[in-house]
Formats: C-alpha cells, structure tokens, sequence
C-alpha cells in the first residue's frame, strides 16, 4: 500500500465519533487529574468583624488636689 491509500484509512479512524468521544474523555480524565495532584488549600482570610466594646475605663475615686501657693513653692525647693 502507498501513502495514497492509507491517507482515506486515517481520515476514516480520526472522523469516527468513538474515537473524538474518547479523546474528548481522555483530555478530561488528564485535566482533572492534574487538577488533583495540584491541588492547595488556601489559608482563610479573617473575617472582618465588629471590634469587641472595650469597657470603660475605672474612674479615679480621689482626685489630686492643688497645693496651695505657699505649698508648691516649699515642695519645689525641697526637690
């Protein structure tokens, strides 16, 4: 046989609807597979949620009281 008579033989198998339906199947057997074996689970983002409501702070029972103009004067010389 000569080239000529094999090229109607070729043309023949490649139209064949068994064949396309098989390679079709094949290139998504391959395609999940690597999907498969490249697989990663990414890391979760973190949810954005309200901030927690921070207590208020404890008021200061005492208050500190202002020396007296003579006071201030004798404590800063003491220094």
């Amino acid at each position: 046989m000569t080239i000529k008579e094999y090229i109607p033989v070729i043309l023949g198998v490649l139209k064949d609807f068994r064949v396309i339906g098989t390679v079709i199947v094949m290139i998504l057997v391959i395609q999940f597979a690597k999907y498969v074996t490249t697989y990663r689970k990414k890391p979760p983002k973190p949810k954005k949620g309200k901030a927690p409501k921070q207590a208020p702070a404890p008021k200061e029972e005492k208050k500190e009281e202002k020396p007296a103009e003579g006071e201030a004067a004798a404590a800063e010389g003491s220094k």
